[in-house]
């Protein structure tokens, strides 16, 4: 990982970031999320860059087992290396995780994320919205035997679930 790239991981999240924290984030209806009221910035933590390029030197193909990285949350994606080098790579992934909520029509007043939600697509974008996560870490990989990028970014704190009564 490059200074550059850090320094992209945080303009790109920090970017999505902003758009959600003033309600400006379309769902699938053209309705816009409510706006946040608590939106911390994100800013780079080289030790969860560490696990996050741990955890990617493994060429996986999701993210790590919650037990591997306890109160962090983590979003993972691979691809394949075709038309993409480590920058743009590092933009794909990033792009990917927040485009889920392009595709629900949910969260009208408030944005709730329930236990049914975990491991949902629409886990990847609360993760990277999630407005008190404030600290992130990141890794890009080529894997040569699959020919394919993997990213991984690790979040501090980790997103909450609102457990159903």
């Amino acid at each position: 990982m490059t200074d550059t790239l850090r320094d992209e991981y945080v303009r790109l999240h920090n970017f999505r970031r902003g758009l959600l924290a003033k309600g400006q984030i379309p769902r699938k209806d053209g309705k816009y999320l409510p706006m946040a009221s608590n939106m911390m910035a994100i800013t780079y933590d080289c030790s969860l860059e560490e696990g996050a390029i741990s955890w990617a030197a493994q060429c996986p193909k999701a993210s790590s087992p919650q037990s591997f990285r306890p109160g962090l949350g983590e979003n993972c994606y691979s691809f394949p290396a075709t038309r993409f080098n480590f920058d743009t790579a590092a933009k794909k992934s990033v792009t990917e995780w927040w485009k889920p909520i392009r595709d629900v029509n949910y969260f009208e007043k408030v944005v709730v994320f329930r236990p049914f939600h975990e491991g949902a697509p629409i886990s990847t974008f609360t993760q990277m919205g999630w407005a008190t996560s404030n600290k992130l870490g990141c890794s890009i990989v080529k894997c040569t035997t699959s020919n394919r990028y993997v990213g991984v970014c690790r979040y501090s704190p980790r997103y909450s679930l609102i457990r159903s009564p």
